[in-house]
């Protein structure tokens, strides 16, 4: 069966966590601990990531992706849940807010992109992305993530302590290359359409975070805030790209206070 991995903690209102590209739920512990006191979390395992290893190439695109996402959603009896997606979950929180708005209550978006703006830049990151499918297909996982880490994105991420560290590199190591090779295939930035033009169909209250030291996504952040009528930008401090990770409690409590309506505490 197609179905997607997820665990579940806590009760009450529901919240899904969707990782990031090379990530899996586990990706969100130290949020989901924090957040499931608050509210029923549910952490997935998006396609080709974890315990959802699909073989079928088909279902890899978004429109399919996110329909095994609402699946989930309704095999728990959830009417409405809000969203919080990090990069990879990110985008796909945004094709979820665009064509299921009516299942979801609030948007969370952390270091999210809405694509790439203009055909050259599309191509490269085709380019880009073929290299590393290349990677994933003829060379071992070690190879891969040995590259993936020393990618400038990922700078801030050495300033984790060593047992945060030993985690997220052990998420990225237990991976199948098959299914990364195929989500970065279907669902990589160089080959998904540029959601800038649509995102003011997106009718949901929308928080957009992203780190203080992360550049490109602050500006990335800041346009897409414009385009969401009902949105707004939080700057996530001592954090690059993976916000997630590397400032989890600030980022857990402006998630819970986004989502009862209350002053941001942090």
């Amino acid at each position: 069966m197609n179905n997607l991995f997820y665990k579940i903690e806590g009760s009450g209102i529901p919240l899904i966590l969707i990782h990031g590209f090379t990530g899996n739920h586990k990706s969100f512990e130290i949020v989901s601990k924090y957040l499931s006191q608050y509210f029923k979390v549910i952490s997935v395992d998006l396609i080709g990531h974890g315990n959802s290893m699909i073989y079928d190439e088909s279902l890899y695109n978004f429109e399919k992706s996110t329909k095994l996402l609402t699946n989930l959603i309704e095999s728990l009896n959830i009417n409405k849940v809000n969203v919080l997606g990090y990069s990879l979950g990110g985008r796909t929180a945004l094709h979820l807010g665009l064509k299921y708005k009516k299942n979801i209550n609030k948007l969370i978006l952390c270091s999210t992109s809405y694509g790439i703006e203009g055909e050259e830049n599309r191509k490269s990151r085709i380019l880009s992305d073929k290299k590393i499918i290349d990677l994933l297909t003829e060379k071992t996982i070690d190879d891969f993530v040995e590259y993936w880490e020393s990618l400038s994105i990922w700078d801030s991420e050495k300033k984790l302590g060593v047992s945060a560290r030993k985690k997220l590199r052990a998420i990225r190591k237990s991976q199948n290359p098959l299914g990364l090779s195929l989500s970065l295939k279907y669902q990589g930035q160089g080959v998904q359409s540029n959601l800038l033009n649509y995102l003011d169909k997106i009718v949901n209250n929308t928080m957009i975070l992203y780190g203080e030291n992360d550049i490109k996504y602050e500006k990335i952040s800041k346009k897409m805030s414009k385009a969401i009528r009902n949105s707004k930008t939080i700057v996530v401090p001592h954090s690059g790209h993976n916000i997630i990770l590397e400032n989890p409690i600030f980022v857990s409590r402006a998630v819970k206070n986004f989502i009862l309506g209350v002053k941001n505490d942090n």
